[in-house]
């Protein structure tokens, strides 16, 4: 069998100094395919080529790695099994052209190859109110939001009209604007209603922005009720591998810092079974415990979400995450976290999840996928 990796999403990246020691031996070449820039000429090593070199020495079939540039019918015919670590959506963001997103996905669709993540999962999960529905209809719990076409024609004061009496209806000041397919935290940002209704200027160029990204898919600009303990609660991201649970890490990102063009500002956290105390004293702060009944109580919603994915001959995801926020407004006395993100081609977190070697993980996933489509 002939396997192939596309990367070169140069992001989500791991220091040399912490590399797991079957990765100290990659090759310069290699690591120049997929690096992140991180200032002083210093740069990381993106999680996707990290996974691929895993893949790429362990596995017994011949693995061959890709780039932007091979991404061409004559290329990928060479291929029984390619692995889109860099997929559509990442290629499209690189280019800014909604045409490279078609092309790409005409190239998996009329490939001999078997494309993994496939097209369905692709497109649900870039359709964030399609699976928002989709859970919310089998009981799943969801975050309440309303939404709006991305078009030329699009009023911002029409817009805000219908937003301040969705916040009222929701008794909330503040609402959440994210755009449908996001991704990198392009277009989220938090609102407050008053101040918006009396200067109406920075909606309406926000509003002039998010015209301008590139549209694919269902273009909708989602709007959400504001969760104040979003901010101050962890997101829980799980990770599963065909199908099963792997582990989590707890984030709390600074909302300031999205959607900007710096780096994010994380702060982590661990469930108390997952927790490397000797390992966590490396970091830069010492993180947090994430109570483990939580854990318990999310990965049995984790695994309704997995029976609602829609269903592909090449089976279960070998990688997915799904995000859950906290928490809804109910009278409940615990906290209710909700769904609030599912990813097919996740930020791995490596230089955070050294406890877990999750490129490892990740590349055995990926092996054991591909014995299981002989």
């Amino acid at each position: 069998m002939n396997i192939a990796i596309v990367i070169g999403i140069k992001t989500d990246s791991i220091s040399e100094d912490r590399y797991p020691q079957w990765l100290q031996d990659i090759p310069q070449s290699l690591i120049n395919k997929s690096k992140e820039y991180w200032g002083d000429g210093e740069y990381g090593l993106a999680s996707d080529v990290g996974v691929a070199y895993y893949v790429q020495k362990f596995s017994k079939h011949k693995v061959t790695l890709l780039t932007k540039k091979d991404i061409q019918r004559t290329k990928f015919n060479q291929f029984d099994v390619i692995i889109g670590l860099y997929d559509p959506y990442y290629l499209t963001n690189d280019t800014n052209d909604p045409k490279s997103y078609s092309y790409y996905n005409r190239l998996i669709q009329t490939s001999k190859a078997t494309f993994l993540q496939p097209l369905s999962l692709q497109r649900f999960v870039l359709n964030k109110e399609l699976y928002i529905n989709k859970l919310k209809k089998h009981h799943v719990p969801v975050i309440e939001h309303i939404s709006f076409p991305i078009r030329e024609n699009m009023n911002s004061k029409t817009m805000l009209q219908k937003i301040n009496k969705q916040c009222s209806k929701w008794g909330t000041q503040f609402f959440i604007t994210k755009p449908q397919p996001g991704g990198f935290g392009t277009g989220f940002k938090k609102w407050d209603i008053t101040k918006v209704l009396s200067n109406t200027n920075k909606f309406s160029s926000y509003i002039h922005k998010v015209k301008q990204e590139v549209r694919i898919e269902k273009p909708l600009l989602l709007i959400q009720r504001f969760v104040p303990e979003f901010e101050t609660f962890y997101e829980v991201r799980t990770y599963w591998m065909n199908g099963s649970y792997s582990h989590s890490i707890g984030t709390i990102i600074d909302p300031t810092s999205l959607g900007t063009s710096g780096f994010e500002e994380v702060r982590f956290a661990y469930p108390e079974n997952e927790y490397d105390t000797k390992e966590f004293q490396t970091y830069d702060e010492i993180p947090e415990k994430i109570d483990q009944s939580l854990i318990t109580k999310l990965k049995k919603i984790g695994k309704q979400v997995i029976q609602l994915l829609p269903k592909d001959p090449t089976g279960v995801p070998f990688l997915l995450r799904i995000d859950f926020g906290c928490c809804l407004d109910n009278k409940h006395v615990c906290r209710d976290y909700f769904v609030n993100e599912i990813e097919y081609v996740p930020n791995l977190f490596p230089e955070y999840a050294t406890h877990v070697d999750v490129l490892q993980i990740v590349g055995k996933a990926i092996i054991h996928k591909i014995k299981q489509l002989k």
